[in-house]
């Protein structure tokens, strides 16, 4: 096709498109790498106090195996010379021998699964880092395309031409994105499975504890297993809810930023966190929602993270044509002029507000808190 017959305006909506898809990827790039850090750290820490528990299972095991080999001399003494017992003296030699043996078997069971857990927790850290290696550089590259497509594929001379390296380039991003999804998902998947696989063990264990030694030590055995179970139906739960809040899609905006603020209390017990919504009652473009929702999700994180602030306050005016959302915490604050300082996912907050044709305000200063200001109009068609 010669070039004058190339609708030129076709091609400048089709490239504006695929920089809306690009940085878009980008975003949840920056999403899928903060939240694999903050797993990375979450299982660091999950592996060292596991490491705490072997050690002392440990040291248990040395104990209840010399206990053992005093109860089986005591045995064998006893066996040479028995006509020198009462009856009851026998009767307790060998209960205190094979009580000695069911707790040194059950140290023994329980250090393997501890050793098991831990070749688990070590796999999944594997796992993560390699995730975090793969985002990084997959941002990497995607901040040269996008670097690319913001100026020198504008200066490309065929018009036909620039829509087609456009149009390669824009296929590739979104390639590698749902192939990041794929193995996120794939790796969430896995996480809780292995959870609770280790549980259906601890239920074996439960069972023969009941078995052979009775009530009293099979409840106990029984509340650290509920425990378990509860620690995997929490993980399962923040998992679906940091990829997707249900209530976002089923009640708007508002309520799903209620139910993250009281959520993220709940891990966060030395911040304060206060919410209040205001405006028309209208919900907004469901883009839009998503937009907000996952802004101030990230103002909420940053400040969690960076600003060793004691309280955080959100709030969300609904007017006719705008959404306005605040974000101000009382922490140390930091110069948003000194890029040196300004956090990798504050970029793509700016980003992402222009894409959306709206505006976004950091004021902070050192010592003095910092106040995220975001206005978006909610009227406009967005992709989610």
């Amino acid at each position: 096709m010669p070039v004058d017959r190339v609708d030129i305006h076709a091609l400048d909506s089709i490239f504006n498109s695929m920089v809306r898809s690009v940085n878009e990827s980008k975003n949840d790039i920056f999403i899928i790498n903060e939240e694999s850090r903050r797993q990375l750290s979450d299982l660091r820490e999950e592996l060292r106090k596991t490491d705490d528990e072997i050690s002392r299972a440990i040291i248990e095991g040395e104990r209840l195996q010399m206990a053992s080999v005093a109860a089986r001399e005591k045995l064998q003494h006893v066996s040479m010379f028995f006509s020198d017992y009462t009856k009851e003296e026998v009767r307790e030699t060998y209960d205190s021998a094979h009580e000695v043996q069911m707790e040194f078997m059950l140290n023994s069971t329980r250090l393997r699964q501890l050793e098991s857990v831990k070749a688990q927790i070590e796999n999944r850290i594997h796992t993560y880092e390699e995730s975090i290696r793969r985002s990084d550089q997959l941002a990497s590259h995607v901040n040269v395309v996008m670097k690319y497509l913001a100026s020198e594929l504008r200066d490309v001379g065929p018009a036909l031409e620039t829509a087609k390296l456009r149009k390669n380039m824009s296929m590739r991003v979104i390639e590698a994105q749902e192939e990041e999804r794929k193995r996120l998902a794939r790796e969430i998947h896995d996480g809780p499975a292995q959870m609770m696989a280790n549980l259906v063990m601890q239920l074996g264990l439960v069972e023969r504890v009941f078995q052979d030694k009775g009530m009293d030590p099979g409840l106990e055995q029984l509340g650290f297993t509920k425990e378990l179970a509860r620690n995997t139906l929490s993980e399962v739960r923040r998992i679906i809810h940091d990829l997707r809040p249900m209530v976002l899609d089923d009640f708007g905006l508002i309520p799903a930023l209620r139910k993250y603020l009281e959520r993220t209390a709940d891990y966060h017990e030395g911040i304060r966190f206060n919410f209040k919504s205001e405006g028309i009652s209208v919900r907004p473009n469901p883009g839009v929602e998503v937009a907000v929702f996952r802004l101030v999700q990230e103002a909420v994180t940053n400040a969690v993270k960076h600003s060793g602030a004691r309280t955080i306050d959100v709030h969300v005016e609904t007017c006719k044509d705008i959404i306005r959302a605040t974000v101000t915490d009382d922490g140390r604050g930091f110069d948003p002029e000194d890029r040196s300082e300004t956090a990798f996912g504050i970029q793509g907050m700016y980003e992402r507000v222009a894409l959306l044709r709206g505006e976004m305000d950091i004021r902070s200063a050192a010592g003095k808190g910092t106040e995220v200001i975001l206005i978006l109009p909610h009227a406009q068609s967005i992709n989610k």
